[in-house]
């Protein structure tokens, strides 16, 4: 549990310091993909650094850490089903 915790929080405040830079080398430029990536891979703190950015990144980031939540709430006990 704690390790998990651990990596959550490494993730979110590296997506924070990295996400921008890595939108840029990759040409990244529309608003929507900038807050879909930073919300998704980067949780709160990702998201944070989308309204930052702007008001149509951090939405699109908030939406995307409701969506994959959700997702994971369905998805995984179906999963776990099948096994």
């Amino acid at each position: 549990m704690t390790l998990t915790v651990l990596s959550i929080c490494i993730t979110g405040v590296i997506g924070n310091m990295a996400g921008e830079s890595i939108l840029k080398l990759f040409h990244i430029s529309h608003p929507i993909a900038k807050g879909l990536a930073l919300g998704t891979s980067a949780h709160a703190v990702g998201t944070a650094k989308a309204l930052e950015m702007g008001e149509i990144e951090g939405a699109m980031s908030s939406l995307s850490i409701a969506v994959a939540g959700l997702m994971t709430v369905i998805v995984v006990p179906i999963a776990a089903g099948w096994m």
